[in-house]
């Protein structure tokens, strides 16, 4: 179900959340403002790739995106950002104050999605330990066709800043 214009919070014009996720998860809401405020000092290549995204859904351990156009070679990269911030929808005991590092991802590729088109990611926080998370990601097109997976692990470092 896309998310209404008025639902969406503008964070300096490169990422898009809803006001509800904003309120139920502050670290995520001050996370992504801080990387919409690079757009003005350099250019990173994840603001580049997330160009075009928003954040609709956020739930206990589940982060919802809707993207514009994704090309295959760029799925990795893209499930990479979004399933990175997901571990800040984590609210059980261990939560971790940064994003971590990949330590492990797999990505499926079942069927393409067409050019131009809307896919939504959904990234489910299977666990988050005091050293790995893990999150399981899944990638559909406009029609809610399956088209994409991934595993992902994380490595935490917040103890090594």
């Amino acid at each position: 179900m896309p998310v209404q214009n008025n639902d969406l919070l503008n964070c300096q014009a490169y990422y898009y959340f809803t006001i509800k996720v904003a309120q139920n998860y502050p670290a995520l809401k001050k996370l992504v403002e801080s990387y919409s405020s690079r757009k003005e000092k350099s250019v990173f290549w994840e603001d580049k790739v997330l160009g075009e995204s928003n954040i609709i859904d956020a739930l206990l351990n589940r982060l919802i995106w809707e993207l514009g156009n994704i090309h295959g070679g760029c799925v990795a990269t893209l499930i990479d950002i979004c399933s990175s911030l997901a571990i800040l929808t984590y609210e059980g005991k261990g939560g971790w104050f940064f994003v971590g590092v990949s330590t492990d991802l797999t990505v499926s590729y079942m069927s393409g999605i067409a050019a131009g088109q809307t896919c939504r990611l959904e990234c489910d926080v299977q666990r988050v330990g005091q050293s790995l998370a893990n999150i399981y990601i899944k990638v559909y097109n406009k029609d809610g066709k399956f088209c994409y997976s991934r595993s992902h692990t994380k490595y935490c470092i917040d103890s090594k800043l």
